[in-house]
């Protein structure tokens, strides 16, 4: 008999799921233990960054994509933007901001996103 593979397993350290993933900003650390924690269980999965809402990252077959979201006439659109870690996060929000605000329907301008009463 078999021992069950999960018997010592842990869990993976701050990696990003439902449960935490709107409090959560993409950082190295977390999309790579996020990677491992797919990769372990054979899932695949998609998150999205805690500081830019339009910002979604997609981990499967042991990569991680980046994708900018955009909402256009009622429909959701994904526009990738690249690969992890080749593209840094920062460059990806800066990439996926720019998407939104080019083709979003209910985007804000960046100059008025700070006047909106929360």
């Amino acid at each position: 008999m078999f021992p069950e593979s999960d018997e010592y397993y842990e869990g993976f350290p701050h990696a990003i799921s439902s449960e935490n993933e709107e409090n959560t900003s993409f950082n190295n650390y977390a999309l790579f233990n996020t990677l491992a924690e797919c990769l372990y269980h054979g899932i695949s999965r998609e998150i999205f960054d805690g500081s830019e809402p339009a910002l979604r990252a997609v981990i499967a077959n042991g990569e991680i994509k980046f994708l900018a979201r955009y909402t256009r006439e009622g429909a959701c659109y994904y526009e990738p933007l690249g690969t992890f870690p080749r593209m840094s996060v920062n460059v990806a929000r800066e990439r996926a901001r720019e998407v939104y605000n080019a083709f979003d329907d209910n985007r804000v301008p960046d100059e008025e996103y700070g006047a909106i009463p929360f």
